[in-house]
């Protein structure tokens, strides 16, 4: 409370504000870190000390711990926070004796709103994640998170004949070569330490937080109107383009898995790639430009244009997170042509040949809060960035149980 003095956002002056955030100090104080402290030391020290939880302790305690959790689904059902729009120290009180809430056995799947205000915010703040190495070393010694992870990956092999896709049903798609090959396991490093190094012009991708108040993608027009304008103000304060066209968005989820590539319905619906690529070409990308702006075209093709797609997961990413080859590790000669036939067009996209020196970055668990920029072209021929090969992963250390990655990616040209 001392220590936040002063700091208006914290522990706010206004009198009202104050008190409620108080009161929340009080009940944490006087209520639920005793509630939470019991299950601390069952479920955490007993056994780091060799002993057993005594389960009878924590049946007389959950009916003090529920009764704590409704209070908080309760107030968090309404707010993003406990007391409004903005974290305070009642936030942070209240969450840490919840710090090792999996290890302590809260039952949060039973109050959706207390473990996505903990999951996807309080442990998403910096202040939180710098605390996280010393709880981890005092209470769980066999638990690390790894610095990196070795998984496989889908390149592709470049052979003799064109690469392609088809999105239609068609006898034309027999006996093509399709992509993704040559599978090659990779080491993935963990990116977060080195997270502000990362640009899209150097690396052909950046990390960024995105604050949106948009919450319904289900339907496509909502997110066109309510979402698209928040990616053109994330876009023109992180790149400088004096203009910004979204015209594309596509949700992904591991539960659109069943859905045919040829299914012509929907077709903002579907899984995780699981294929290193980057979306246009050399040629592609003004061709793109040409037929979402005709008349236009010409003259803004005269001057520098990219396309970058904004990719922001709508829950905390627990499984199949993206990776991006950084473009410093790559040469022109990885990438070759895969060519997609829709009815009314031919697209063409990168897909990658593999290669040892490929350098390849993630970012895990990240939250709503969060977005990750990819270039994937730049019409400039200079030493910057111009095409990023990504791709989803399994991840080794995701939980058998572990929920549904399920994410937005947002196609855009910046003009310049």
């Amino acid at each position: 409370m001392y220590a936040a003095e002063g700091n208006d956002a914290m522990y706010p002056k206004d009198p009202k504000k104050r008190a409620d955030v108080n009161r929340w100090l009080l009940w944490e104080a006087s209520s639920w870190f005793p509630t939470c402290y019991v299950y601390l030391v069952e479920y955490v020290v007993k056994p780091l000390m060799k002993g057993e939880p005594d389960e009878k302790v924590i049946e007389a305690e959950a009916p003090k711990c529920q009764r704590g959790l409704d209070i908080l689904e309760a107030r968090l059902s309404k707010n993003k926070w406990l007391t409004g729009d903005h974290v305070t120290i009642a936030d942070i009180a209240v969450a840490a004796p919840m710090h090792l809430h999996a290890d302590q056995k809260l039952p949060l799947d039973r109050y959706p709103s207390v473990k996505r205000w903990l999951t996807e915010r309080v442990e998403q703040l910096e202040s939180w994640k710098k605390t996280q190495g010393a709880v981890d070393k005092a209470l769980r010694p066999n638990v690390r998170t790894p610095a990196s992870v070795r998984t496989m990956v889908n390149y592709t092999k470049a052979v003799d004949q064109a690469t392609e896709l088809y999105f239609y049903e068609s006898d034309k798609a027999k006996d093509i070569h399709a992509p993704g090959d040559a599978p090659v396991e990779i080491t993935v490093s963990d990116g977060w330490s080195r997270a502000k190094e990362f640009t899209i012009d150097k690396n052909g991708f950046s990390v960024h937080d995105f604050h949106t108040k948009h919450t319904d993608w289900v339907d496509d027009e909502v997110v066109r109107s309510g979402f698209y304008p928040d990616v053109m103000e994330l876009l023109k304060a992180t790149t400088g383009a004096k203009r910004v066209l979204v015209f594309d968005h596509t949700i992904r989820s591991e539960r659109n898995a069943r859905k045919k590539l040829t299914d012509e319905k929907n077709t903002s619906q579907r899984t995780p790639v699981m294929l290193v690529h980057c979306d246009y070409t050399n040629e592609s990308g003004p061709v793109r430009v040409t037929q979402l702006l005709g008349a236009e075209a010409e003259d803004l093709l005269s001057r520098r244009v990219a396309f970058i797609n904004v990719w922001k997961p709508l829950n905390v990413v627990e499984e199949r997170p993206l990776a991006m080859c950084d473009v410093q590790s790559c040469r022109d000669e990885d990438f070759f042509k895969l060519f997609l036939h829709y009815r009314d067009r031919v697209g063409e996209n990168y897909v990658m040949s593999p290669s040892p020196n490929h350098k390849w970055w993630y970012f895990p668990r990240m939250n709503p809060d969060q977005a990750i920029l990819l270039k994937t072209f730049d019409s400039a021929t200079d030493s910057r960035a111009r095409f990023v090969g990504h791709t989803a992963f399994e991840d080794p250390t995701s939980k058998p149980d572990a929920p549904m990655r399920e994410s937005i990616e947002i196609r855009t040209i910046c003009f310049y």
